[in-house]
């Protein structure tokens, strides 16, 4: 063994009192501290594992191995962002129903103020990166009009909710007269004038 290598001793002891002629020549005891009993379960441990690694990788490609990282990495992030934020799969898709829900009667799917869009888009990119506070007006030009957009739409919105009730609250006063003359008793006839 070379001189920088540590060698492990085992000693081989027979039990005191015993008689080493009456031992079964095919047992034999050997002692060992408990510190070696981890070592070596920590070195089966370890060659175990090298061995599933060295199969893992005879089988798959590396492009694999990194794809399986990513995903633990990824997997990791999305655990922290939900632990920190409290956001969980239920409530990403309930907030997703309720944004179908909200967006599924849209009388248009015209973009609003499209050419205000295309001129926020047309001075980003002809400003350099470090001038792009010269966008400042036509940005505020197109959050203006998605402004008054959004205004026109929830009055637009509104006026048809209160039409739309009106007519509920017509229906139920009617519905309710016409019961009301079903359940009453019948109408008295005029006595014939004599």
């Amino acid at each position: 063994m070379g001189g920088g290598q540590s060698v492990r001793a085992t000693h081989f002891q027979h039990t005191p009192g015993a008689d080493p002629a009456e031992d079964d020549p095919d047992e034999q005891h050997i002692s060992i501290s408990n510190k070696m009993v981890e070592r070596l379960v920590e070195d089966a441990t370890l060659a175990g594992g090298a061995a599933a690694a060295v199969a893992s990788t005879a089988i798959a490609p590396r492009a694999d191995y990194k794809d399986k990282i990513y995903m633990e990495k990824l997997k990791c992030l999305d655990e922290h962002h939900s632990e920190t934020l409290g956001l969980t799969v239920e409530d990403l898709n309930a907030t997703a129903t309720r944004i179908e829900l909200r967006t599924a009667n849209m009388l248009s799917v015209v973009p609003v103020c499209a050419d205000c869009k295309e001129q926020v888009i047309e001075c980003y990119n002809n400003e350099s990166p470090t001038d792009t506070i010269k966008c400042w007006e036509t940005v505020g030009a197109f959050t203006k009009c998605v402004q008054d957009a959004a205004t026109t739409r929830l009055r637009a919105r509104t006026q048809k909710d209160a039409r739309e009730h009106a007519r509920r609250s017509r229906h139920v006063a009617h519905a309710r007269e016409h019961a009301l003359r079903d359940l009453g008793p019948p109408p008295l006839k005029e006595a014939v004038s004599n």
